[in-house]
């Protein structure tokens, strides 16, 4: 061993300082040796050996198969940062958790006072800035001064020195200028200018006005106390400092993205109102189409070209709109989340597929010269069904009056029926009187199941028969033409049963 005075050099073992003369040996001879030692110092040393090796023998991260291998077992890389170290972490042992401190509610409670802060400032301002714009401000100077000094109370002159913002002392030129919602001190450069329009969209949650910009604006021009109130063109704003218009702007933006909507949702709000008035014009067009293609004249066909024009625009606003929505910040650094995307994508599909409903079957209008050839043609058939018409009624006419015809004949021949009868009750009655009488007392054999006119021929038969015996020819041939006309008459009632 070498005292501590001595200074050797060459490649020394650490632990037994032993000179091997080349790092081969160096490192064998330390895997041998001292094999049994502490894994920890061994570790460090095997990585002092192959940072050593490395930089003498300028080898690369990659070591050669054979003699290298336990050079190369005893170097680490960081899968990570890709950097060498004599260190494996693999070979260390699990550290216990030490003592930990949770910083949660501290930063809760830093940032909630700041938040606390600005609301309350903020809230103060807002509160400050309604009464300075309220109709109570009095339009007289002197009167105004007062006023703006009972709604906030201003610093003293002889507290600033210098303007806070700038660091500018104040002179006769320079003049202190105060705030109107704070009351701090500022010279005119970094004077801040609130219009009475923005103050009324901060105050007002009603206001609206969308056709101008409202915000903070440069005050030019004279210094005076009423140029405070009025602006170079007669509009009124206030003096503020650049702290206040800091919290009204921070609010202004809050107001902005609560009521303010995005531009995909204005883009599709378009294109839906676009899609509705498209439907409601399709509802008129159709049937215009339906009627002008039959060659009819209750629409003009230049009015359904024009709607037919009007619902064209809208299909190209409607794609227009729709390709818009879909290419939507693809062009900008930051793309869109994938939620989003798919909200356009949907968006583009919606468009595309009414489109395609619609507009594939949208029925084109006929021409000038082929609408005249169809009113034309629709003349021809109405006067053809007109025709038609009227030959059906006539045929009809014809077959009522043939009908009625044979319903007179039918009844004449039924009245002269019940005459005959009638004459032939005369007569029988008149030979009554005459002096012959038929006797009804003759046996006659009678069936009930026989019909009633065959009972009454069989009645006339022995009638005849009895004016016979009788001598009268005369009652014979009256009753014998009453027996031919019943039996006629049974014969054409057997002949209508039977058809």
């Amino acid at each position: 061993m070498a005292t501590a005075a001595e200074v050797r050099e060459g490649f020394l073992c650490p632990m037994c300082m032993k000179d091997l003369g080349t790092v081969t040996m160096l490192q064998g001879h330390f895997e041998e040796e001292h094999s049994n030692e502490d894994k920890d110092v061994l570790q460090q040393l095997r990585g002092l050996f192959g940072k050593a090796k490395k930089k003498i023998l300028g080898e690369k991260d990659e070591v050669e198969e054979g003699g290298s291998s336990s050079l190369q077992s005893s170097v680490y890389k960081s899968p990570a940062t890709g950097s060498i170290s004599g260190y494996d972490p693999t070979m260390w042992e699990p550290q216990e958790l030490g003592v930990t401190r949770a910083w949660t509610d501290l930063f809760k409670a830093h940032r909630g006072a700041k938040v606390d802060r600005y609301v309350v400032e903020t809230n103060k301002l807002i509160i400050r800035l309604d009464k300075l714009t309220g109709p109570d401000v009095p339009m007289e100077t002197s009167k105004r001064r007062a006023y703006e000094k009972s709604v906030v109370q201003w610093m003293p002159d002889n507290q600033a020195k210098e303007c806070p913002f700038c660091r500018r002392s104040f002179t006769l030129t320079r003049r202190r200028h105060h705030c109107r919602l704070c009351g701090d001190i500022m010279c005119d450069k970094c004077s801040q200018f609130l219009p009475h329009t923005f103050a009324k969209k901060l105050t007002d949650p009603t206001f609206q006005n969308q056709d101008i910009e409202v915000g903070f604006l440069r005050r030019t021009g004279s210094n005076s106390s009423l140029n405070s109130i009025l602006g170079p063109e007669g509009d009124p704003h206030i003096r503020t400092c650049d702290n206040c218009r800091k919290l009204l702007e921070r609010r202004n933006e809050q107001i902005e993205q609560r009521t303010s909507k995005p531009i995909v949702v204005l883009l599709y709000e378009k294109l839906k109102s676009c899609v509705d008035a498209a439907e409601e014009l399709l509802v008129q067009y159709m049937p215009m189409v339906e009627s002008l293609s039959c060659g009819e004249s209750m629409y003009s066909l230049q009015e359904a070209q024009r709607y037919r024009i009007k619902i064209t625009k809208l299909y190209e606003t409607i794609d227009g709109l729709s390709k818009k929505i879909l290419n939507l910040g693809l062009n900008n650094e930051k793309e869109p989340s994938q939620k989003q995307l798919l909200l356009q994508r949907s968006i583009r599909t919606y468009a595309t597929n009414f489109m395609q409903d619609n507009m594939l079957g949208l029925q084109s209008l006929p021409s000038d010269e082929q609408y005249l050839k169809l009113q034309e043609a629709r003349k021809l058939e109405i006067q053809k069904r007109i025709a038609a018409e009227r030959q059906a009624t006539f045929e009809a006419q014809q077959r009522e009056k043939k009908a009625k015809e044979q319903r007179e004949q039918k009844e004449m021949a039924l009245k002269n029926e019940q005459l005959k009868q009638a004459e032939a009750r005369e007569r029988s009655g008149s030979q009554k009187l005459a002096g012959w009488i038929p006797n009804e007392s003759t046996h006659i054999n009678f069936n009930n199941k026989d019909d009633p006119m065959i009972q009454q021929m069989n009645i006339i038969r022995s009638y005849i028969k009895q004016a016979r015996q009788a001598g009268k020819l005369d009652e014979v041939q009256m009753l014998e033409q009453n027996l031919k006309e019943l039996q006629n008459e049974y014969l054409r009632q057997q002949r209508q049963n039977w058809s």
